[in-house]
């Protein structure tokens, strides 16, 4: 009987699909304005970690078009919000491959939407990095180093990421 329970279980097993293969659109297609002022979370983002007022392309206040950022990445400032992408400091890709395969939607949502866990960076250094973890990459301006490494832990842990 138990043998039997072996070889059933090993055929259901061979069945099964792949894990999901990542698509980022299930994770974010786009940002969301969860507040409704017209201003998206890249939008808030760049208002909340500008080191200076930003300035709006319009009078509605919804897209920000320059402030005062500081790159944890490299150190360097930036004045136009354009030269900077939002950051996931665990990378989408790098958690769908650490447990986040079997989420729902929503809970990708909520980790890829997360302002804890997100930086601005600039745009190169971002795309450099792609969805490596701290054992892989590491910021090449040194005093974010252990930073971003405890960020990543902290949550990779929040989310039970593997």
């Amino acid at each position: 009987m138990r043998l039997l329970t072996l070889f059933i279980l090993a055929a259901a097993l061979n069945g099964c699909d792949e894990p999901e293969t990542y698509d980022r659109q299930q994770w974010l297609p786009r940002w969301s304005d969860a507040d409704g002022d017209c201003q998206n979370t890249r939008q808030e983002l760049l208002i909340r970690l500008s080191l200076a007022p930003v300035t709006f392309s319009n009078e509605k206040a919804c897209t920000v078009v320059s402030g005062l950022w500081m790159d944890p990445y490299t150190g360097q400032f930036f004045q136009k919000a354009s030269d900077l992408d939002v950051e996931h400091i665990v990378p989408l890709s790098w958690a769908h491959k650490h447990g986040g395969a079997n989420w729902t939607r929503e809970q990708r949502r909520t980790f890829a939407e997360d302002p804890a866990s997100l930086w601005l960076v600039d745009d190169g250094h971002n795309e450099s990095r792609g969805d490596k973890g701290p054992g892989e990459w590491l910021p090449p301006y040194l005093p974010a180093r252990t930073i971003y490494t405890q960020q990543f832990q902290i949550i990779a842990e929040k989310y039970g990421l593997m």
